[in-house]
């Protein structure tokens, strides 16, 4: 009887246990990721394409996540990807504009950018915090589940706002804890792709030893098949790598995207593979340290590079062996193999053989003096100087400073930028009623650009991240403001929004505030269009008659009012 009793208590324990192993398992993040993953869910009820994805080099940075195509069109429906709640909510003139923040129970926050409005709920507070602090741009991070959201919740509408070229949703995924973006397309969403990657150009590089550049050659490509390229017999010995000129089509977009995978193999020895599953933000800082600098700058084409000098690899870097350089002995044979993956799969090949041969590499000298990364510097030049501290440079530089009239010439721009460096004008006693429309400018062939400029010592200083011309330029306009979409004392109660244009040609606006009878109003400001807004709904009026008026002040401090009645 004992024996029986042992054996139901056993049975009974062992289902308890079983049970609670269940129980815990569907309440485990990896659970709900994987339901999540057999039954995705997309951001916008339209069919996904995508004009920018996951790791892509853009100008400044690595992108941080996908660019969702809305069919050139603003006010789609978005939603979230699963159930969560709303943990930041930001709204700004530039970056991401109105952006929403989403927190997830299997640790991952999703980001949902460019938004033209948030869903009611969201939109709501956003506005109340607006009008308490008086500001159209905003940053707010809600209590934990103080705004919760469900899985295919309409959180916002599909916009242009920020620095956005066009209307799109920029969609991110990014680990709750540490904000590390992740590529979204390992979270559920397919893209249909059945294109391979493309190549558009091959350049071998020559590494730098003695010198301070490093000699390229553009090789040619010929195609075997529709997967397979081969060069021409490479002759040439020393220390080689390669880059190459890329990019990725899907197939229900015609952008020319980044490409998902990399491999680079040597007699069959793996030698530099990279691929876009994570990324840091911190590689977005090094993005000229696997960018060709040069080829982009003076070119205006990205050429990847394969190879590593003198730098620690970036995080999406899988495998590296030798800093991805290739040394080829003379006398030897050498098969080199390049593999470009898209997410989908699609693989393109390229084929190379090398013999090593004799050959002398000749590099290009340079002017200059010579910058070493781990040195400050500073150079005066009379009434203007500059100031490069530690890091400016991820290696070693030259540059040439040269003082031509009013003019701070400062280059070749050959050399890509860790951190920026001081240029210094010194100020006239005679400018001294003048000293806030004074600035520091770059100036080129088409107009001379506003660089942010502070008063230090009797200078005025800018930090740059750029060679080029500098000037110090004086901006004595101020901005100019225009009724849009209304006349001074026009009847407008059948109007939802009130629009006016404001710009400024020389150093650019730098704030606003609008009133009506004298009471501060919501004025939503698009520079991309130098467009102001009011939405009518944000305020009830009990009188016929109403008193606008608008101040706007530019960089350098040219204030303009604009004053008007409505009804």
């Amino acid at each position: 009887m004992f024996f029986k009793i042992c054996i139901l208590a056993t049975v009974l324990v062992l289902k308890i246990i079983q049970h609670l192993v269940l129980l815990i398992l569907l309440s485990s993040p990896m659970y709900h990721w994987a339901q999540e993953i057999d039954n995705p869910l997309i951001p916008l009820d339209i069919p996904l394409s995508v004009s920018g994805t996951f790791g892509e080099p853009r100008s400044t940075h690595f992108h941080l996540g996908i660019d969702i195509k809305t069919q050139g069109k603003e006010g789609w429906e978005v939603k979230s990807i699963r159930p969560g709640y709303v943990s930041r909510i930001r709204v700004s003139t530039s970056g991401y504009g109105k952006t929403l923040y989403i927190d997830h129970p299997n640790k991952t926050t999703t980001v949902y950018a460019h938004l033209k409005k948030f869903a009611p709920k969201i939109e709501k507070l956003v506005k109340t915090l607006q009008y308490q602090k008086e500001s159209y741009t905003l940053q707010k991070f809600p209590k934990k589940r103080e705004i919760t959201i469900e899985r295919g919740e309409v959180i916002g509408y599909s916009g242009n706002t920020g620095s956005s070229s066009g209307p799109h949703l920029h969609f991110e995924v990014r680990a709750t804890d540490s904000q590390k973006p992740l590529n979204p397309l390992l979270y559920g969403l397919t893209v249909n792709d059945r294109q391979r990657p493309q190549i558009q150009k091959l350049i071998l590089y020559y590494p730098k030893q003695n010198s301070v550049l490093t000699p390229s050659k553009r090789l040619i490509l010929q195609k075997v098949n529709d997967s397979t390229y081969q060069t021409p017999l490479i002759m040439t010995s020393g220390k080689i790598g390669l880059g190459i000129q890329m990019f990725d089509r899907q197939d229900l977009s015609y952008n020319r995207n980044g490409i998902y995978q990399a491999m680079l193999e040597v007699n069959g020895k793996k030698v530099m593979d990279y691929k876009f599953d994570t990324l840091n933000y911190s590689d977005s800082d090094k993005l000229f340290v696997i960018i060709d600098y040069p080829k982009f700058k003076n070119e205006s084409y990205k050429v990847v590079k394969l190879f590593f000098q003198n730098q620690k690899p970036l995080t999406f870097i899988k495998s590296i062996l030798n800093e991805g350089i290739v040394d080829i002995v003379i006398g030897k044979s050498y098969q080199i193999k390049l593999t470009l993956k898209d997410f989908s799969g699609n693989s393109t090949y390229v084929e190379m053989y090398v013999e090593g041969k004799k050959k002398e590499i000749k590099a290009k000298p340079l002017a200059g003096k010579l910058i070493e990364p781990h040195l400050e510097y500073f150079f005066s030049l009379d009434d203007r100087g500059v100031f490069i501290p530690k890091n400016t440079f991820f290696e070693n530089a030259i540059i040439e400073i040269k003082k031509e009239e009013n003019i701070l010439s400062i280059g070749p721009n050959l050399f890509p930028f860790e951190n920026p460096y001081e240029i210094r004008f010194k100020i006239n006693e005679q400018d001294s009623m003048q000293l806030k429309q004074t600035f520091i400018a770059k100036k080129t062939d088409k107009k001379d650009y506003y660089l942010p400029t502070v008063v230090k010592d009797d200078f005025w200083v800018s930090q740059v991240a750029d060679m080029g011309d500098y000037i110090l330029a004086r901006d004595s306009v101020p901005p100019v403001i225009k009724a849009y979409n209304f006349r001074p004392e026009q009847w407008l109660s059948k109007f939802k929004f009130l629009s006016i244009k404001i710009s400024d040609d020389i150093s650019g606006i730098k704030n606003y505030r609008g009133t009506i009878n004298g009471k501060w109003v919501l004025f939503e400001y698009e520079p991309k269009q130098n467009l102001l807004t009011y939405d009518f709904s944000d305020n009830d009026f009990d009188l016929a008659k109403h008193e606008l008026r608008l101040e706007v002040e530019d960089n350098v401090g040219n204030k303009s009012i604009y004053e008007t009645f409505f009804f």
